[in-house]
């Protein structure tokens, strides 16, 4: 428990003196931070403290309610002893006095560094050596390639600088190194402060967990304990990290093949442009063998964006290549010399190479050539025609020459024109007649500072079809044609009727197949009535049909053709119409057909079977069963 014994009048002004350093000091802005640690049952005691020294005139029953009042608000907040702490040796305390940082921070390094060694697989291996020499260990590597590789070490944090003196040593160049350190102090001290209360607050749940005589108040209890004891152990586990990682600094490391040199040609060192035209710009370079993937970065000087590549080509020569065009206007010609500068990287099995060039450009204000072809025409197949045209010529240039491109597939007409002369002149016959016009295009082309200048316009020509020999009025050539023509668009369509009747083919023979068989079908599965027997009346004399085969009768007599021979035609007479009976139920059945047929089924009893038909009263085989017997 905690006494503030204040006990006379130079006791009292001690304690008021510490009180006015502690607020002047606050005032004014000086000394270290306040730790986040302080509970709020010390920043009452505190307060508490400030109100006993306002009041000189207490007497001792008056401090000693005081010092109560202390004792009881350090117990309620779980800190024991914290008051005393704070008059006597508390951190913040000594801070305040005599205006210093304590010696004991928490401090985290980490070191960023990129070197470039001649050998990067060697390199590596030697650093983790020279980490677990000084006690430190690999945290991580990434060696995939064989002209880059990351390692992540930690190093005691006592001896960071001699490793890293030692690494510098090791590289034969150093890119780049960044060091950086955050004070974690607050944050070890407030969480010592949550960890020192919640395991008092543990000590006090176990207590109350003895003693709860009932089983819900224990599962209470339980629960809030299981709550804190996780509390506690994640601020354990914070502390061992803030721990361990000021104790060992993180050095992260990126090493690099020292770069070999690459041949790269611009072109010439001066190059003259015009301002607003776009110019292709490319290069050519020379890559070792072993280096097979290339990224290239044009710097045109004037502000634009660089332009990156990576698209190379071989060229005609042995070991060489060249990188796409890209195209840049300049725009100001005031600015003018530009320094273009090209990088070329190769990488690749045999390690990384670098190479570059620069070229001056020049911008100037080039005027254009005007161009004016002639306006659009129509000519007949065959003619000779003139074709006539102008262009401009400015002072700025030279070298005048112009060529007629005639777009019928002939050579184009190249010329080079008089000195001061403006006009383009030629001659043309289209021998071929074509639905489309030709499009003719005059282009005139000079020299300049910048280069090469041009200018070019276009017309277009339409060829009429002329007729060919005729005769007495009549073309033969033309008719020709169009009979060519018009058997030509025939036998196009047959050949496309053809095609898709054999696309089709399946669907027709289908179709055929039913055609042709659907009617035997029908006649075979169709069940219906046989037809009634037919009695052949020949002189006089009764011949069953049903008995006749072929051409002879039953008697062995031929029936037809003995008819046709004797002039006597064969008379049907009429069938009977008797009643039948069904062989099923027994019934007799009226014969309602008009030849005389019975019925497909009986009426009574629904059979489908052969019928016996009554005449004069006796009873015969019908027709059907006439046919099986015989």
């Amino acid at each position: 428990m905690v006494r503030v014994l204040i006990g006379n009048a130079a006791s009292r002004v001690a304690v008021l003196a510490v009180l006015l350093i502690l607020v002047g000091f606050v005032a004014c802005g000086g000394g270290a931070e306040e730790s986040e640690s302080l509970t709020m049952g010390a920043m009452d005691e505190s307060a508490m403290v400030e109100a006993a020294s306002d009041s000189f005139s207490l007497s001792q029953t008056d401090e000693r309610e005081v010092s109560e009042a202390l004792e009881d608000s350090a117990e309620e907040e779980g800190s024991e002893g914290a008051s005393a702490s704070f008059f006597q040796s508390s951190p913040l305390t000594d801070e305040a006095q005599t205006g210093v940082q304590p010696k004991n921070r928490v401090i985290v390094r980490t070191v960023d560094m990129g070197i470039i060694v001649p050998d990067v697989p060697e390199a590596a291996d030697e650093i983790v050596a020279v980490a677990g020499r000084v006690g430190g260990w690999q945290v991580s590597s990434d060696r995939s390639q064989r002209h880059h590789a990351t390692v992540s070490v930690r190093v005691p944090a006592e001896v960071l600088d001699e490793f890293i003196l030692s690494i510098r040593k090791m590289a034969d160049l150093v890119e780049f190194e960044t060091s950086s350190s955050r004070d974690v102090t607050d944050e070890y001290v407030d969480n010592e402060a949550r960890l020192s209360g919640l395991r008092a607050t543990e000590e006090r749940l176990l207590e109350f967990l003895g003693q709860s005589a009932k089983v819900d108040d224990a599962l209470k209890v339980q629960a809030e304990l299981t709550r804190i004891q996780l509390e506690i152990e994640t601020i354990q586990g914070r502390l061992r990290f803030l721990s361990q990682t000021s104790a060992f600094s993180l050095v992260n490391l990126s090493l690099t093949t020292k770069p070999g040199e690459m041949d790269v040609e611009i072109g010439p060192d001066a190059a003259t442009y015009r301002a607003g035209l776009s110019a292709g710009f490319r290069a050519t370079f020379s890559p070792p063998d072993g280096v097979d993937e290339f990224t290239f970065t044009w710097d045109f000087g004037d502000g634009a964006e660089p332009i990156q590549g990576n698209r190379t080509a071989p060229t005609t020569e042995v070991g060489e290549r060249v990188t796409s065009t890209v195209s840049h206007a300049f725009l100001d010609v005031e600015q003018s010399p530009y320094i273009v500068h090209l990088n070329v990287r190769g990488i690749g099995d045999a390690g990384l190479f670098l190479g570059s060039d620069t070229l001056i450009a020049t911008v100037t204000e080039i005027p254009a050539i005007e161009v004016f072809a002639g306006e659009d025409r129509v000519v007949d197949e065959g003619d000779n025609v003139d074709y006539s045209g102008s262009f401009t010529r400015p002072e700025e240039l030279w070298d005048f020459q112009y060529r007629w491109d005639f777009g019928d597939g002939t050579a184009t007409v190249l010329d080079v024109p008089a000195e001061g002369d403006t006009r383009a002149m030629s001659e043309h016959t289209f021998r071929d007649y074509r639905l489309e016009p030709y499009r003719v295009t005059l282009i005139v082309s000079a020299q300049s500072e910048a280069g090469e200048v041009k200018g070019s316009s276009s017309f277009f020509v339409q060829v009429n079809d002329v007729e060919g020999f005729v005769v007495g009025g009549w073309d033969v050539g033309g008719t020709a044609k169009s009979a060519v023509r018009a058997l030509t668009a025939v036998a196009q369509v047959l050949v496309i009727v053809l095609i898709w009747l054999g696309i089709l083919s399946p669907v027709w023979l289908a179709i055929l197949a039913a055609v042709i068989l659907f009617p035997r079908l029908r006649r075979r599965f169709s069940g219906g009535s046989w037809p009634a027997p037919r009695v052949l009346r020949r002189r006089g004399q009764d011949v069953d049909e049903a008995e006749t085969t072929g051409d002879t009768a039953r008697d062995g007599t031929s029936a037809v053709p003995q008819a046709e021979t004797e002039g006597s035609p064969l008379a049907f007479a009429e069938p009977a119409t008797g009643a039948v009976v069904c062989d099923q139920c027994g019934r007799e059945i009226p014969g309602n057909d008009p030849i005389g047929n019975p019925p497909k089924y009986c009426p009574f009893c629904g059979a489908d079977t052969d019928f016996v038909r009554t005449l004069s009263g006796s009873r015969h085989a019908s027709h059907r069963q006439q046919l099986v017997a015989r």
